[in-house]
């Protein structure tokens, strides 16, 4: 019998996206683990399930009926030409129902306020070791949720939209393996809830040679493309390609991005980072490259003043 691992729905303008990951058994999705051998026990479990491949599944509201297929991943996405799904159900292709277990919210309504927030988590959010492959892997398997350090600046951030009621969508290129480790820290660490986008699910094969394609630059194109009357504030770090994609996306939606916040991740920047920065300066974009001490206090209040001209 199908399960759903991760699912999301998004409320745009007039349509709903939905996405998510369908495993072919049952499985535990967010676990407490009470010792570093049993969270890398919980992570290593996580790349030996099954995806639920290539098969259909239904997505039924009270007035029609949406067919989605899986991809070899197990993973769906479909932007449905509905207003809201309140009242929905999803079954597999024997009609068999899916329940929908996760601790971590699904379902996210639009927002009144008029400007949305997209940021990226491992090492913008928490700290996650993404240039190394081996401290990365030995951050997830040995550090458990409660353990897992955020950034302060970053956090502070974050609280402050969410508190102005800004809709927060985390876009990661974490793969869906880590769904229920991610949403435990997102607790542990009490960071703002929001959609949580991630690539799709791997065999643990797959691990160290992921192909993860424009997973970023998809998601922020249909994000920004269905919600046509908001503007975007976007939050990465230096240690991937966030800078290089964030400058293509400005590019393409000038008007529609009012600033970008860029971690730097070491004490030095070197040559390459330095390129990719002053490259996405010369978009014109409000732009901070900040430090993990800078004056968070100090950003808020011209975070403050800038957004009192919207």
């Amino acid at each position: 019998m199908a399960f759903l691992w991760h699912l999301t729905a998004v409320e745009l303008k007039d349509k709903v996206l939905v996405t998510g990951t369908v495993l072919k058994n049952e499985t535990a999705i967010d676990k407490s683990p009470r010792s570093i051998l049993a969270n890398a026990w919980n992570v290593l479990s996580s790349y030996r399930k099954k995806a639920y491949k290539r098969k259909r599944i239904s997505i039924e509201t009270q007035d029609q009926t949406f067919s989605v297929e899986t991809n070899k991943r197990g993973y769906f996405f479909e932007i449905l030409p509905i207003g809201n799904l309140d009242d929905f159900k999803i079954y597999d292709e024997t009609k068999n129902l899916l329940s929908i277990d996760q601790v971590h919210p699904y379902y996210f309504k639009k927002h009144s306020t008029p400007i949305e927030i997209i940021s990226d988590i491992d090492d913008t959010v928490i700290h996650s070791h993404t240039a190394s492959a081996l401290k990365r892997i030995l951050t997830i398997l040995f550090k458990r949720p409660k353990r897992r350090n955020k950034i302060l600046f970053s956090n502070a951030l974050l609280d402050f939209f969410d508190e102005n009621k800004f809709r927060i969508a985390y876009l990661s290129k974490s793969e869906s393996n880590l769904f229920g480790l991610i949403t435990a820290i997102f607790r542990a660490r009490e960071i703002p809830s929001g959609p949580l986008f991630l690539t799709s699910y791997l065999k643990f094969k797959a691990l160290f040679k992921p192909k993860k394609g424009k997973h970023k630059q998809d998601f922020l194109h249909q994000l920004i493309s269905n919600l046509p009357d908001k503007k975007f504030i976007l939050m990465g770090d230096d240690t991937q390609r966030d800078m290089d994609v964030y400058t293509e996306v400005v590019n393409l939606y000038k008007d529609r991005i009012i600033k970008v916040y860029i971690r730097q991740t070491t004490f030095t920047v070197n040559e390459k980072q330095t390129k990719q920065w002053e490259t996405l300066q010369d978009t014109g974009v409000d732009c901070m490259y900040f430090q993990d001490d800078d004056d968070i206090n100090d950003e808020i209040e011209k975070l403050e003043e800038s957004l009192r001209l919207i």
